[in-house]
């Protein structure tokens, strides 16, 4: 089988039986800006916990296949795979408040327990772990980094961490 069948697969079966349809909606939650509440853990419905446990092979440490969350490799080939700005993945999802983070050579993809993927990376990544990650404070990403005048935010569900001139600040709510 191939990789793009191996990607693939998994993902039209997800769609097939609907549990997809979270990841790929079209309203992502809040953003940067937003100021609608998120939604809690025990909100979530099982449709919406389903991305989390279905998981495709992608190539891993020495090229042997590393079985991540199929809405991790969705985005991470969407950010180019290997060869994309997050590099090779490390290992294997660890499962955390519901969620998971899948971590690569240069960042990681934090899932939701809505199935949500969203990057983090650098410095803010290097806080957000600080911090606690999604077990912390911070809770879950609401959205992927973004740039901002003269450096980087990224938006949590219970704060914000920004990386401007060289400095990461934790903000919490």
């Amino acid at each position: 089988m191939d990789r793009i069948t191996r990607v693939l697969a998994p993902l039209a079966l997800a769609v097939f039986t609907g549990a997809g349809l979270v990841a790929c909606s079209s309203d992502d939650g809040p953003t940067a800006g937003d100021s609608a509440a998120p939604a809690s853990p025990s909100a979530v419905t099982p449709a919406e916990t389903a991305t989390t446990t279905s998981s495709t092979p992608v190539p891993g440490p020495a090229g042997s296949p590393v079985d991540i969350p199929a809405a991790v490799a969705q985005r991470w080939e969407e950010l180019g795979g290997e060869q994309g700005t997050l590099g090779r993945v490390t290992g294997p999802a660890t499962e955390v408040a519901g969620g998971s983070v899948v971590d690569f050579e240069r960042g990681a993809i934090v899932l939701t327990p809505r199935g949500r993927p969203f990057v983090v990376q650098g410095e803010i990544l290097a806080a957000y772990r600080e911090a606690g990650g999604p077990a912390g404070d911070l809770g879950f990403p609401t959205a992927d980094e973004a740039t901002t005048d003269g450096g980087w935010i990224s938006t949590f569900e219970g704060g914000v961490i920004t990386y401007l001139d060289g400095v990461a600040e934790v903000e919490t709510d």
